[in-house]
């Protein structure tokens, strides 16, 4: 799977991929996307992990450590946890255009759709 990632602008344009299913990225590059040093940005990853909020990509490259075996590479899933956790300009800016993407219309042109129930009849007791 080819694999790619999310970059900031110095103007803060946020340049994502096509399909956000193949964002993946690995801690240095989640660092200097939220503008965090990389131990920072490990540590807030292996929290979330640990907690279970959310993982990495097991089926790519793994690294092996004395603490276990950790996924190489993240989803944009992991770099949203650590964006909210974190606090730099850039962090700031993902969580603005996260929030914007998440709360406008998938298509601006489809029509609303309003689904009405109907009420039931109330049914009163003769005497």
């Amino acid at each position: 799977m080819k694999r790619e990632k999310i970059t900031i602008t110095d103007e803060g344009a946020i340049i994502t991929p096509q399909n956000p299913n193949r964002t993946r990225m690995t801690i240095g590059e989640i660092a200097a996307l939220l503008g965090l040093y990389y131990p920072t940005a490990k540590r807030h990853i292996r929290a979330i992990e640990k907690a279970g909020i959310a993982g990495g990509d097991y089926s790519m490259t793994c690294i092996a450590d004395g603490h276990g075996v950790h996924p190489e590479y993240y989803s944009l899933e992991m770099v949203a946890a650590v964006a909210f956790r974190v606090r730099s300009w850039q962090a700031d800016t993902f969580r603005r255009w996260l929030i914007e993407r998440a709360t406008q219309p998938a298509h601006a042109a489809a029509p609303s759709i309003a689904v009405v129930w109907p009420m039931r009849e109330e049914r009163t007791i003769p005497n």
